[in-house]
């Protein structure tokens, strides 16, 4: 076998599944009385990149995402979908304003969950942060 044939064998599938692209991870804590997650554990919002999520506890993570008023218009937020048997409902984009708080989720595995076992989250605005909460 040919070292292009190898080659391809091994990275076609990555590139496919995206899990060579580059995503920065989302911050995650606990929802219980004696957790807390530490002032900067909140991540800004990046519309270049996009964000993962590590799917560890199906449906009981949530995204709080908090957003700020650089701009006068809104945030488009998009969950992807995945590559489970409800991938064909697609993704999930919310429009959210700016200056306020939201609690998205949670999100369900047989939608969303992607075959490396991650939640992409995608945006287009950089103003504001985001933070997953795991539920008891």
């Amino acid at each position: 076998m040919s070292l292009k044939t190898l080659l391809a064998i091994l990275v076609i599938p990555l590139l496919l599944t995206g899990a060579l692209a580059t995503r920065t991870v989302i911050s995650e804590t606990q929802a219980v009385a004696d957790s807390s997650a530490s002032h900067n554990a909140w991540e800004a919002l990046s519309s270049t990149t996009g964000h993962y999520l590590n799917y560890t506890v199906d449906g009981k993570q949530i995204l709080l995402v908090n957003t700020t008023a650089a701009s006068a218009n809104g945030i488009n937020l998009t969950v992807e979908k995945g590559s489970f048997w409800r991938s064909d409902l697609g993704n999930a984009t919310f429009t959210l304003a700016v200056n306020k708080t939201y609690v998205l989720g949670p999100f369900e595995s047989s939608r969303f969950k992607q075959s490396n076992g991650r939640l992409y989250v995608d945006t287009n605005a950089t103003r504001g942060q985001i933070i997953a909460i795991r539920l008891p």
